[in-house]
C-alpha cells in the first residue's frame, strides 16, 4: 500500500508541473501549443510505450474485443473535450487555479463513482461518514478557490493577454474558473476506464506485460481518441484565427522541444498512476485518485508561488 501511495504522489507531482513550460510559449497561439504536446504524447509516446512493453500488442487488442475498445474510444473523445476545456482554463487563470478547480471537482466524481459501484458497503458506518465529510470539504475547497481566483489582479502568465483593462481581466478569470470546473466533470473518465478496465489490463498481463505498463492496454485507444477531440478543436481554431502559419516560423523547433517536455512529464504521470493502482488492489481507483490530484494541486501551487504569480 505504501508503495502505491508514493507512486500516486509522484504521479500527481508530474501532472502538477508538466504544464509549467507553457509559460515560455506565449508567442504561440494556444491551439498550436496544445496540439503539439498532445500529438507527441498521444500519437508518439503512448503507442511507443505500449509497443515496447506489451508483448503481442495487436493480439491483446484483439482479445480485448471491439465492444471494450469502442467504449475506451468513446470515453477518450469525451476526455479530449475535458483536456481542451482545462487547457483554455489554464491559459486564463494559471496552473494553480486550473488544477485546484478541475481536480477538486474531478476528485469527487472520480472517487465516488468507483466507490459506489464496487464498494457500496464502505459508505455505511464511520469510514463512509469520513469519506463523505472529505468530499464535502472538497466542494468547499473548490468554492474558496473560485472566489480567490476572481479576486486575483495579475493576468495569467500562460498566454499573451495584451494590454487589457481590469474588467476584461476579471472576465478572463471568471471564464477560466468556469472552464476548469466543467473540465473537472469529464476529467475523471481516465480513472473510470482504469477502474472498470481491469479485464483489458488482465489480458495484457497474461501476454507478459508487467504491472507497471499493463495500463497501456487501456491508455492506447483512450489517448488516441483524446487526440482526435483535440485535433478537431485546434483545426477549428486554425480556420478561425489562421494561426497555423505560426508553425512555419523560425521558432518552431522551440515549440516542439517544449511540447515534447510537456508530453514527457504528462506521460510519466500516467505511467506512475497506472503503476500505483495494483499496489492498492481493489481500492486503487478510490484511494489513488484523490492522492494523485491533491499532489498535483500542491505541486502546481508551489511552482507558481516560486515564480511569484501569487505575490501579494
Amino acid at each position: 500500500m505504501a508503495v502505491g501511495i508514493l507512486l500516486a504522489v509522484l504521479s500527481g507531482v508530474m501532472f502538477g508541473v508538466c504544464f509549467t513550460p507553457m509559460r515560455y510559449l506565449t508567442a504561440f497561439a494556444w491551439e498550436n501549443t496544445w496540439l503539439a504536446w498532445n500529438l507527441i504524447a498521444c500519437l508518439v509516446l503512448s503507442p511507443l510505450i505500449a509497443w515496447l512493453t506489451i508483448p503481442s500488442l495487436f493480439e491483446v487488442l484483439g482479445e480485448i474485443g471491439l465492444m471494450r475498445n469502442q467504449i475506451l474510444l468513446g470515453a477518450g473523445l469525451l476526455s479530449g473535450a475535458s483536456a481542451i476545456l482545462f487547457g483554455l482554463g489554464l491559459a486564463r487563470v494559471g496552473t494553480t487555479l486550473a488544477n485546484s478547480l478541475c481536480n477538486g471537482v474531478g476528485l469527487i466524481v472520480g472517487s465516488f463513482v468507483p466507490l459506489i459501484a464496487r464498494h457500496p458497503e464502505v459508505l455505511e458506518g464511520k469510514i463512509g461518514a469520513l469519506m463523505i465529510g472529505g468530499f464535502g470539504l472538497s466542494v468547499a475547497g473548490v468554492a474558496i478557490c473560485s472566489w480567490a481566483g476572481s479576486l486575483r489582479e495579475q493576468p495569467s502568465e500562460y498566454m499573451d493577454h495584451g494590454d487589457i483593462g481590469d474588467d476584461a481581466r476579471r472576465r478572463n478569470a471568471i471564464q477560466g474558473i468556469l472552464l476548469s470546473i466543467v473540465a473537472g466533470l469529464l476529467m475523471p473518465l481516465v480513472n473510470h476506464v482504469l477502474a472498470f478496465g481491469d479485464k483489458s489490463m488482465q489480458i495484457a498481463r497474461e501476454h507478459g506485460a508487467s504491472e507497471t505498463f499493463m495500463s497501456f492496454a487501456v491508455y492506447l485507444p483512450f489517448f488516441a481518441a483524446t487526440f482526435i477531440s483535440t485535433a478537431v478543436y485546434c483545426a477549428w481554431r486554425w480556420q478561425r484565427h489562421g494561426t497555423q502559419r505560426q508553425i512555419l516560423n523560425s521558432h518552431v523547433l522551440r515549440l516542439l522541444a517544449v511540447a515534447g517536455l510537456i508530453a514527457a512529464l504528462w506521460m510519466a504521470g500516467n505511467v506512475l498512476y497506472g503503476w500505483a493502482l495494483p499496489w492498492m488492489q481493489d481500492y486503487g481507483p478510490v484511494l489513488g485518485w484523490p492522492i494523485c490530484l491533491v499532489s498535483c494541486c500542491i505541486s502546481a501551487a508551489l511552482v507558481e508561488c516560486a515564480y511569484g504569480d501569487w505575490k501579494g
